[in-house]
Formats: C-alpha cells, structure tokens, sequence
C-alpha cells in the first residue's frame, strides 16, 4: 500500500535538496532528500513498512529530529510527516532544524489532527508544556510519566501550532528566537487526510 504524493510539497520543494525526517516508502513525497532516522528505532521503523507491502526505504543518516548530523546551513529544508508528535522536546528540534537550513530554505511537516490516534482522550497540549519539556530537556528516557499516549507526546490542532510557533518567533518566555514565516497551509493535508500541513520560509 502506498500513499500518493503530495502536489503542494512538490511545488513548493521543486529542484531543492534536504532532509525528510523517517522517510517511509509507503508514505512517499517525491522530493530529493536524505533520509534521517533514529538507529534504535530502526528494526521498528523496518518492520512497519514491510507491514504495509513495501521495501523498507534505506536510512541515509542516522540521527534524529533534535540532532540531525549535518554541517550548519547546509539544506534547503527539512521535511517531516507525523513526526512532530513523537518528539519530546519540539523546541529543541526547531532550533535544530533552523540550524540545517540555508537561509532562505524550508521547513514542512503534516501533523496528524487531534483525533487521528484512537483511544487519545487527552486535552490538547499546551504552550506551557512545551516551554516546559524545553527547559527541562525532556528526552525519551527523561519525559515525565504520563506525558505521552502511544509515543505521542503532543497534540495540536493547525490554529494552536501555528500560533505557538508565532511565540517562538517573538521571542516570548527568554526562549531562543525562530524566524520562521508561513508560506503554505493545508487543513486537513490532501496526502492522506489525517493530518494538516504546515509549511514555512526560515530566514
């Protein structure tokens, strides 16, 4: 079983290199990109997309979304699909991928909706919470108890993403600044439907 591709990401990451954050050969967009994972995952990662009828697509790099092992200002833009709610600290990994990116370039990432992962009666996460995994460097081994549900740490709608990131882009909070601005959005995403894309200018 494989998913189509998805138009606006073609478009908009046309003749562009990067990074696509577990790449996954039943999921895939088409792009020019190196294919970063994490290595304890890896038997997982292979399995599950063996399970969907497809050969596993090959990992270029292992790393992961906090600490992708790229040289500063070397990519044209990070890529993730249902990623962001399986990381601990998303600040962390927005710094990081402002880090990879060249000026100019790109970050985009479908997220899934707050009732894609059933039985998740969770409230939706709040901006404390994030501000709070960042200051404490919240990892896998780290993470409170209880602050995940089927290795989902966060859940967002489209509105309350974007308008954290807006925060990050303030500055608010003594947080490092991200200087990120919209450039697509897509609620629900037209790749498989049960997420929302986000795509964003790093400058």
């Amino acid at each position: 079983m494989k998913f189509r591709l998805h138009q606006p990401t073609l478009k908009l990451l046309q003749g562009l290199s990067g990074v696509e954050l577990g790449a996954a050969a039943h999921n895939p967009f088409g792009v020019h990109s190196m294919n970063v994972s994490p290595k304890f995952d890896e038997q997982v990662y292979r399995e599950s997309q063996v399970e969907m009828g497809e050969t596993p697509t090959p990992i270029d790099l292992y790393g992961d979304a906090s600490n992708i092992p790229l040289d500063k200002h070397s990519q044209d833009f990070v890529l993730s699909s249902h990623v962001l709610e399986h990381i601990p600290n998303p600040i962390q990994a927005f710094l990081e991928w402002q880090r990879v990116l060249k000026p100019g370039g790109y970050v985009v990432m479908i997220v899934p909706q707050p009732d894609a992962l059933l039985g998740d009666n969770r409230a939706l996460s709040r901006y404390d919470q994030l501000i709070q995994a960042y200051q404490e460097n919240w990892t896998i081994e780290t993470a409170p108890p209880g602050s995940c549900y089927s290795d989902h740490y966060w859940k967002f709608t489209s509105t309350m993403l974007r308008k954290f990131i807006d925060k990050l882009k303030s500055g608010v909070e003594d947080l490092p600044h991200i200087n990120w601005t919209l450039v697509g959005i897509e609620d629900p995403d037209s790749k498989v439907g049960n997420g929302f894309w986000l795509a964003y200018r790093v400058q």
